[in-house]
């Protein structure tokens, strides 16, 4: 039994699984780059085939982030990369408590050394013990240390990626990414998350869209949009602010984002007196007329905005354009009753992304801790100094596992400081 865990454990923590996974990982990740994630049935098949969308859908290609497959791979790269991690660090513990003085011989053929005389040792070594770490002293001599933290720098690299790879777990989850159109005046409390079919979930509190406003450039493309949102929270406004592209709302660890816009049409018309407002397809019925919004034109020939009514005349369907800009053609005459269009009105809308990503704080705990490891790593580095006790006095040895061109600077100045007791 012993056998076949050793083995195991060997599989877990080998670089050949590590390479493996990182791999695995990265195609997973193209093909959730090229297939759009989370479109609609529709989409897919107007750009894929039947089958090639069969074979999406049962590999879940079509949310790759959120597929077994790939919270898997990224769930045993978190323990390949653990293990591989434990083991190196069991290692480096395990020589840590192991401090061994070399002999003279082996210091006087390392490359940084000088003597101190018999008459100077007290001093030399009160000296040299400044700014340094006492590993180990005994009657035959001291050992010192000076940048231990960098030979735990890797171990928090690795650390850092594992928290990395926990806070997205936890963001995918347990968080969601969903949108909300609003319009002017509305409020809603629940939010649509992309998917087939697509989902309503509650959002934990309400957002009323006070009013929407957009700018465009001369040549017609937008601006600035930017919606005024207040949020409610059991029926009581707690915040208010403008929400613009790149200055989201955030509230209760879910952020909202200003993510695009769109506009409906409203028609005012009077009809036998009465003032109107329709939008397009909706249907109005009074006194056996009925009549439907069936299309709208932004130009009908050159003489601007129309709107196509259906009516029913005697059963039978019949349908007349009127024109806001054409006098005569603004009122018509349906079944006896006076119809006029007033207005045409374009309602704009806004469209929310609404995000929450409960591992986002863990992320940049890992993102800290990486950085403080990369530190570590790469701008201080680990020395030591042996001080052994020789007949006629002391022989002072260096070594430096990197940098060893700035160690032998420090070494250097070291020399000189006790250079009136050495040679």
């Amino acid at each position: 039994m012993s056998v076949i865990k050793n083995n195991i454990y060997k599989f877990l923590s080998s670089l050949s699984l590590t390479i493996f996974l990182l791999c695995f990982i990265a195609f997973g990740s193209i093909f959730g780059t090229v297939i759009k994630q989370k479109a609609d049935v529709e989409e897919y098949l107007s750009i894929y085939s039947d089958t090639t969308y069969t074979i999406i859908k049962y590999l879940g290609l079509d949310d790759v982030y959120h597929s077994p497959w790939f919270i898997a791979a990224i769930v045993l790269f978190a323990i390949n990369l653990a293990l591989c991690t434990y083991g190196r660090f069991a290692r480096l513990i395990k020589t840590e408590g192991k401090v061994a003085l070399p002999d003279e011989s082996e210091l006087s053929d390392m490359s940084m050394v000088f003597h101190v005389g018999s008459k100077e040792r007290e001093n030399a070594i009160a000296s040299i013990k400044k700014g340094y770490q006492t590993i180990y002293e005994g009657e035959e001599g001291v050992v010192l240390q000076k940048g231990v933290i960098s030979r735990y720098g890797v171990y928090m690299i690795h650390g850092s990626i594992l928290i990395i790879l926990m806070g997205s777990l936890i963001g995918m989850l347990f968080g969601y990414k969903g949108f909300m159109t609003l319009r002017k005046g509305e409020t809603k409390d629940q939010l649509i998350l992309r998917g087939t079919p697509p989902k309503e979930v509650p959002l934990g509190f309400s957002l009323k869209c006070k009013d929407f406003q957009v700018s465009f450039y001369p040549g017609g493309a937008p601006k600035d949009y930017v919606s005024k949102v207040e949020v409610l929270d059991n029926g009581r406004v707690v915040m208010e602010r403008d929400i613009r592209v790149n200055s989201p709302l955030s509230y209760k660890g879910i952020n909202v984002y200003q993510a695009s816009y769109g506009a409906s049409t409203s028609f005012l018309f009077t009809i036998a007196g009465e003032r109107v407002t329709l939008s397009e397809r909706e249907t109005y019925e009074k006194d056996g007329l009925v009549m439907m919004i069936a299309r709208f034109e932004s130009s009908i020939h050159n003489f601007g905005p129309g709107v196509l009514v259906a009516y029913l005349d005697q059963g039978e369907p019949k349908v007349v354009w009127f024109l806001k800009d054409v006098e005569r053609l603004k009122e018509q005459k349906i079944q006896g009753v006076n119809i006029k269009l007033e207005d045409i009105k374009e309602n704009f809308y806004t469209g929310l992304e609404i995000a929450k990503d409960p591992g986002v704080w863990v992320v940049w705990t890992g993102f800290a801790l990486i950085l403080f490891g990369l530190y570590a790593n790469f701008f201080i580095y680990y020395r030591r100094i042996y001080i052994r006790n020789i007949p006629d006095g002391l022989i002072v040895a260096g070594i430096a596992f990197k940098n060893r061109e700035g160690f032998k600077e420090e070494f250097e100045k070291l020399k000189r400081k006790v250079s009136g007791n050495g040679s």
